[in-house]
């Protein structure tokens, strides 16, 4: 697809906006107990920190652009402080000799890329499978929920995780999904909604490991939901060469722009 720049700002925009959404739910659970702090540098640009969670996943800053290479250096501080060497992550969109100048000068290299992609909601031929689906709405859906999305609890009690994901949902455009087999949880998802985009996060479970990481059936759920929203586009993310990107391709899927992670050597 040939997306525009302030499309793009848009798509960028929101899933920044679940990125902190999730960050705020975690944060909530207890006294903090996976140490979660973040910078937003802008709508698009966000800095994840969490203390006592190792990894990129929550450790990475996010939509760093050209315009904002005078933030490396105090992130570079802030995640130092904390003991932490962070991943910084470009998209192509945003491509500028100086900010790949600068990254490459404090020893950071192309690690990995992942696809954006995005489409339009219209529904695949394949509508009939997304009536399995459960839509979150009880605090028993909610619980089988959080056994199969991993969310990192901390050691925080059924209770708390609740509570903290209750809350989270009242936030606007904050959907659950969730699939069983043999009447036993198997798959979960997320849809986020902003501004007329709505993303798609991966599903996690054993069931959303089919396929190269495609659960159709949920992602088919998803794209109704949108439609029903009103979402002008759908976005959700592959790694460049995999086969999560080949099904999301058949899917009606394109790509709008790619992400690099940039990791210290």
């Amino acid at each position: 697809m040939i997306a525009s720049l302030r499309r793009i700002r848009r798509m960028v925009e929101t899933q920044t906006a679940y990125r902190l959404w999730q960050l705020e739910t975690l944060a909530r659970l207890g006294a903090n107990p996976h140490g979660i702090a973040w910078r937003q540098l802008d709508e698009g640009a966000i800095a994840l920190l969490a203390r006592r969670l190792p990894g990129p996943t929550h450790n990475r800053v996010i939509g760093l652009r050209a315009d904002l290479v005078a933030q490396i250096e105090p992130l570079l501080a802030w995640y130092a402080e904390a003991g932490i060497k962070p991943t910084f992550e470009t998209i192509s969109a945003y491509d500028d000799p100086t900010l790949t100048g600068e990254l490459v000068r404090r020893g950071y290299y192309q690690s990995g890329f992942q696809v954006v992609l995005a489409a339009a909601p219209v529904l695949p031929r394949q509508d009939a499978v997304a009536n399995a689906i459960e839509a979150v709405d009880s605090g028993r859906q909610l619980a089988a929920f959080l056994e199969v999305y991993g969310w990192p609890g901390g050691g925080a009690s059924a209770a708390d995780l609740n509570a903290a994901w209750s809350a989270g949902l009242r936030a606007k455009g904050v959907s659950l999904y969730l699939r069983r087999s043999q009447a036993r949880p198997a798959a979960a998802a997320v849809l986020f909604v902003r501004d007329g985009i709505g993303y798609c996060a991966p599903a996690a479970g054993v069931a959303a490991t089919e396929g190269g990481g495609l659960d159709a059936a949920l992602l088919v759920r998803r794209i109704a939901d949108a439609r029903g929203a009103g979402v002008e586009w759908l976005l959700t993310e592959a790694d460049l060469l995999g086969a999560r990107r080949t099904g999301l391709t058949r899917m009606g899927f394109e790509a709008a722009y790619i992400r690099a992670r940039w990791t210290s050597l």
